[in-house]
């Protein structure tokens, strides 16, 4: 019984005492735009565009690449700000300057494409 009871102290000291060890996880990879996108915008004048963006980074410098009904465009700018994940650029359309402005949230990016004064949806999926 004297054993019994000294192996239980041993146990309850050495436990109390243990460090706990965290293990290191790896961390997430910060987001980014980078990627190809299966996209939309709807409620335009000329009536809803789909296709691919693809979204590169050399540098510390994004850049992009529409692809709608067959035709790339290019954009002009493209930024991204990781701390608030804000994606914004621009880019011309038939002589006519659209914004971009879109969140990234994992593997969607959503927000809208701004010409002439007006506001259209845009929705984005990352393609796997």
């Amino acid at each position: 019984m004297k054993n019994v009871f000294a192996f239980l102290t041993i146990l309850v000291v050495a436990a109390s005492c243990a460090s706990t060890v965290k293990t290191k996880t790896a961390a997430a990879p910060a987001p980014s735009p980078v990627g190809s996108w299966d996209y939309s915008i709807t409620g335009t004048p000329e009536g809803d565009f789909v296709g691919v963006i693809t979204i590169t980074e050399q540098e510390k410098k994004y850049a992009a690449t529409m692809n709608a009904n067959g035709n790339d465009m290019s954009f002009t700018s493209l930024n991204y700000a990781p701390e608030t994940k804000k994606v914004t650029g621009d880019f011309s359309y038939s002589g006519t300057s659209v914004y971009f402005d879109a969140d990234l949230n994992g593997d969607e990016l959503t927000g809208k494409m701004s010409a002439g004064g007006m506001d259209f949806p845009f929705k984005a999926t990352r393609k796997k």
